[in-house]
């Protein structure tokens, strides 16, 4: 079996502040970080020690307000003088989760930009056409909820 081993969507260089915690019952972790590259099938992010590759973890904080859940495709020591291990991570299910626009033109259909909508959404003053998200306060119509 021949293996493509073209990149599916070119890396964009983006400093993008994120929540990555480990899925792994024996790994425990919570920690920040931020992306060095992206592209619609992972990113790779700043991490203060390596982990172990295929680990499952939940990306939270996206730009658009969402998380992913992702594996660990590998894990690259620290340059000579740095500090910080370059983490690989695979989404589970590619996106432009990075909120990025324009996209690269080879991000075909996941060019698009994804619209995440909290769980967490109750209505105002028993008006069910106004709603309100709890994590910040915004006001939003029921008209701009998905169908």
């Amino acid at each position: 079996m021949e293996i493509d081993a073209r990149r599916r969507g070119t890396r964009v260089r983006a400093q993008i502040p994120l929540y990555i915690t480990s899925l792994d019952s024996v790994t425990t972790f919570s920690e920040s970080c931020h992306t060095v590259l992206v592209n619609p099938q992972g990113c790779g992010v700043r991490f203060k020690g390596p982990l172990k590759q295929g680990l499952r973890v939940r990306v939270d904080h996206l730009p658009g307000g969402g998380n992913a859940v992702a594996r660990v495709a590998c894990s690259l020591p620290p340059t000579a003088g740095g500090k910080y291990w370059l983490i690989g991570i695979g989404l589970e299910v590619p996106g432009n989760l990075w909120c990025l626009a324009p996209s690269p033109s080879d991000w075909g259909n996941y060019a698009f930009v994804p619209k995440f909508f909290p769980t967490c959404l109750t209505a105002l003053s028993g008006n069910s056409e106004l709603l309100e998200v709890r994590r910040s306060h915004t006001q939003i119509s029921s008209t701009d909820l998905p169908r």
